[in-house]
């Protein structure tokens, strides 16, 4: 048996993210010795699940870097959870990054904010809804994100015409290009 020293801890919201599996599943599967449960954790208190036990489990292609990251998303960290969200982007789990970036957006993360308005306005992961997704845009860029500044310009043009979201999700993309762009360039923004 391992030794539980400095072992991270993530709960079972986090494990399912990272597993897929359902929460029934996780606590089957600690009941059966193949998740070491943390044992700090009260009755009442959410269970919490060993990382490195869940990482076989991992629909995600992680890192060890990743393995700090989750920890850090788990804990609260808005940055970090961003950043999930990310990684679970990437990797096609669109549905199960939303939450990420809302719970990052919901600690005014400015990235996260970015994040959640774009998957609303691409029906990434959620039902496409423009509205909603300028808001929390327009709400990165009030904070200062650069790039959201950018965005917000274009979306709120009288004379930008009607897309489709994936037509919009291409035109913020292409903004998010020549922002990027020009700060290694070094052109002014």
């Amino acid at each position: 048996m391992h030794s539980l020293t400095n072992v991270p801890f993530i709960s079972l919201n986090t494990a399912i993210a990272i597993t897929g599996l359902s929460k029934r599943t996780l606590r089957r599967r600690a009941a059966e010795g193949v998740l070491r449960t943390d044992e700090g954790t009260s009755r009442g208190e959410r269970a919490r699940v060993a990382l490195e036990d869940v990482v076989p489990l991992a629909r995600l292609h992680l890192k060890t870097e990743d393995l700090e990251l989750i920890a850090d998303a788990d804990a609260g960290s808005a940055e970090a959870q961003c950043d999930l969200g990310l990684l679970l982007l990437e990797e096609g789990l669109r549905e199960d990054a939303v939450p990420w970036f809302s719970a990052a957006a919901s600690q005014n993360h400015l990235e996260g904010m970015h994040w959640l308005g774009r998957c609303y306005i691409a029906g990434i992961g959620v039902p496409a809804d423009e509205n909603r997704g300028i808001d929390w845009i327009a709400r990165a860029a009030s904070y200062g994100h650069v790039t959201a500044k950018r965005m917000v310009q274009y979306l709120y043009d009288p004379s930008r015409p009607q897309l489709t979201s994936a037509a919009l999700e291409a035109e913020l993309d292409a903004i998010e290009q020549e922002v990027v762009l020009s700060v290694l360039e070094g052109r002014p923004l």
